[in-house]
């Protein structure tokens, strides 16, 4: 009688074959469709944001409180996921991602009913912890789904920046839309009231989404037992490296927020530059709403766009070095923001546009490219290695839009921009701290 040798177990870190013994075609479709949801969740994560200017004029909200608002996101979203992925890693349940996504898909529709800004900041907080709550469960499942780690981190990653983009460029055109009624009356608040429209599309992706990911393994079988073999100093310079590469996000994202605020502010001044003599307050917020979203929707064109590239051509020796040239080319395009103003009106919308791009590519385009590194340095983790890098970052991201608030009253837009730029070199220095040695032998491209 003859034996078949068995298997030497996989390397940590080696290519995915983690996925469920499913039917390739099956898993092809699950993979599609968590990318998908994650498009429409990251729409209704920048509803609120677009319409911000608009929403602002209705309820008289000063600048404190505009970056009160925009601040709540990243606290209510990171704070979230950490422990949601806890959960989900403890539990190997998805479940907390899809009741997040239904939180997140009802509360962000109901904004326009907010009445003052206390109304807003709950409605606001409860829809970005129910986002927030999505992406662990979903970004875990979609690491195990797909082949490769890297590239269908960056495919997910690219989703929501095209989600994103979308609730930026279409929320404020379609409340635009919506304001008019048969008469050709406008009245700002019914558009508002309108968002209740997308509930049902939200609800379609919800139960796709748990179609979805219910069965998805979140890590290798044995992830846990080959974690445990390797040695303790081998497991302290994984979590080393994920540390270091966690306190990089916080950079890149409290950087992120910061530039939301101050490009939000950019527009508020250009709309009052180029609108007509006499106009209301309400076509005023509107007209700076549909400004604001195509300039926040490219911050999301360069993140995603770059970070598709990278996530599926970078080699893992190249990973270090454009964790350190990117915050550098991101810095230069935030400083040079303020400089457009100077520009004439009919080019400088133009000019921050391509900054905007520009600044997104530096801070967004490698948060696909860390989110796997760390869930190969952590495989037996997939789920709290996402949240990290997701959630855990972004939930210092508060800090940006605020102080960015305070650095503009105390010494005008163009210093708070140059302060966000240096803030942002930061996450340079520490990539330059990363173990590239460790990174290259974790390496599953």
């Amino acid at each position: 009688m003859t034996t078949t040798p068995a298997k030497p177990p996989t390397e940590l870190g080696s290519t995915v074959p983690n996925v469920s013994p499913a039917a390739p075609s099956s898993t092809r479709l699950r993979f599609g469709a968590t990318v998908w949801s994650h498009s429409v969740v990251d729409f209704f994560s920048f509803v609120g944001v677009s319409l911000l200017p608009l929403i602002a004029t209705r309820l008289e909200l000063d600048n404190t409180q505009k970056a009160i608002v925009l601040g709540i996101g990243p606290v209510a979203s990171g704070g979230i996921q950490p422990v949601v992925a806890w959960i989900s890693d403890k539990t190997n349940s998805r479940l907390p991602g899809v009741l997040g996504m239904l939180l997140g898909v009802l509360c962000v529709s109901c904004l326009g009913f907010a009445e003052n800004f206390w109304q807003l900041v709950v409605l606001t907080a409860l829809g970005t912890m129910g986002i927030g709550a999505y992406h662990p469960p979903a970004a875990a499942a979609c690491g195990q789904l797909s082949r490769k780690r890297s590239l269908g981190m960056a495919i997910f990653f690219l989703a929501g920046m095209l989600g994103g983009m979308a609730g930026n460029i279409f929320a404020p055109q379609y409340v635009d839309a919506m304001s008019t009624n048969a008469d050709g009356v406008r009245d700002a608040g019914a558009g508002l009231h309108a968002l209740t429209w997308f509930i049902p599309v939200g609800l379609v992706f919800t139960g796709v989404l748990l179609w979805a990911i219910q069965k998805a393994p979140h890590r290798a079988h044995d992830a846990h037992e080959r974690h445990r073999n390797l040695a303790a100093e081998e497991q302290r310079r994984r979590w080393h490296a994920v540390w270091l590469l966690y306190a990089g996000n916080v950079v890149r994202f409290t950087s992120n927020n910061a530039l939301i605020y101050l490009l939000l502010r950019f527009t508020e001044l250009h709309a009052a530059r180029v609108a007509d003599a006499g106009i209301n307050q309400d076509a005023l917020g509107t007209l700076a709403s549909e400004y604001n979203g195509p300039i926040q929707a490219a911050q999301q064109l360069g993140m995603g766009g770059a970070g598709l590239l990278l996530g599926a051509s970078l080699a893992p020796r190249l990973e270090k070095p454009m964790l350190v040239a990117t915050p550098v080319l991101g810095a230069l395009a935030i400083a040079a923001v303020p400089w457009a103003s100077d520009a004439p009106a009919s080019v400088s919308y133009w000019i921050a546009l391509a900054l905007s791009v520009t600044a997104g590519v530096g801070f967004g385009s490698m948060l696909p490219v860390t989110i796997g590194m760390a869930q190969r340095l952590l495989p037996h983790r997939t789920s709290l290695a996402s949240g990290l890098m997701l959630g855990g970052a972004w939930g210092f991201a508060f800090i940006g839009p605020i102080t960015a608030e305070r650095i503009e009253e105390a010494a005008g837009l163009k210093l708070a921009h140059i302060a966000v730029a240096g803030f942002l070199l930061l996450a340079a220095g520490l990539a330059t701290l990363l173990p590239g040695r460790l990174l290259l032998e974790t390496a599953d491209d």
